[in-house]
């Protein structure tokens, strides 16, 4: 099924019968500053920033479906960046994003990786992920660490889709397993305690296994303003503690919902192609073509 996409999003201007590719305007946050260029060029970009260019050619075309459905669905929203921006380059609000030709510049080796990220994105044009008929939030985390996670056990709204699956193929990321060594004292001011004295009770985990709220010294805290204060790189985490510091071992880097990127490159390493990948992370979803 094909379906005009100035169709749908009226901010474009185009006429319906007219082959145009749409443009955006990106807000890019460090420079207070719009540029406006090509929606399949603004994927080659999040790509670039979002996933390994050595990474297989079936993992990058995963990773493009996800950034331009992703894309898609605040553009339908009419999501608000600054300066009327349809979108925005601060991860904290959208998608990375890193220009396809910084990667090139005078490295041949640079070049070859930009090729594979234009043919990811070349190869998938105009190609999105639905859920009911509608573009999904297509989630994605470096390394979900074994097993991803349901949207509702992070954002405290279930999403059909968004379901934990088990993951087999991310051991080979650096972030699969971590440790770090952290003084008590760093860990109690969390809770605003004093000195070295720590006692730590888990309160409540995910049904993926992460740390959703815990408390310290008697005071209850959740398990994101734990990981974002001790810059740990993902909530799935144990306790070691002595008596003035603490071993925290985790397992994965990112909220662990949604595609998994060190698992999706695992799976192309065994064959398994783009749809393949995304069908694995994402339940229940149908495959979409934009036509521009």
């Amino acid at each position: 099924m094909v379906i005009s996409l100035a169709g749908i999003y009226h901010y474009f201007q185009v006429k319906k019968e007219a082959a145009l590719e749409p443009r955006i305007k990106l807000y890019l946050h460090d420079q207070g500053s719009i540029i406006s260029m090509d929606l399949e060029e603004y994927i080659k970009g999040v790509v670039t920033a979002e996933m390994p260019a050595s990474f297989e050619i079936e993992a990058l075309k995963a990773q493009a479906v996800c950034a331009r459905t992703y894309a898609v669905k605040k553009l339908i929203e009419e999501h608000s960046y600054p300066q009327g921006a349809d979108l925005s380059d601060d991860v904290n609000a959208c998608q990375a994003f890193a220009p396809l030709l910084n990667s090139a510049k005078g490295d041949s080796n640079g070049q070859e990786l930009a090729k594979r990220i234009d043919e990811a994105v070349e190869s998938t044009r105009g190609e999105i992920i639905l859920f009911d008929c509608k573009p999904i939030d297509a989630l994605y985390c470096s390394t979900c660490g074994g097993k991803t996670e349901n949207a509702g056990a992070v954002w405290g709204e279930d999403i059909s889709y968004l379901r934990s699956v088990k993951c087999d193929d991310c051991s080979k990321s650096s972030h699969f397993l971590s440790s770090q060594t952290i003084n008590n004292e760093d860990i109690n001011k969390l809770v605003n305690d004093k000195g070295d004295k720590l006692n730590i009770k888990i309160i409540a985990r995910t049904p993926g296994g992460r740390l959703k709220s815990l408390s310290i010294n008697g005071h209850q805290l959740d398990a994101g303003t734990l990981r974002t204060g001790l810059n740990l790189p993902s909530s799935w985490i144990e306790f070691h503690p002595s008596l003035h510091t603490t071993v925290i071992n985790t397992r994965g880097y990112g909220h662990g919902v949604g595609l998994c990127q060190y698992g999706a490159n695992g799976m192309a390493q065994r064959g398994k192609d783009y749809h393949q990948i995304l069908k694995k992370y994402y339940s229940g979803i149908d495959f979409y073509q934009l036509a521009y």
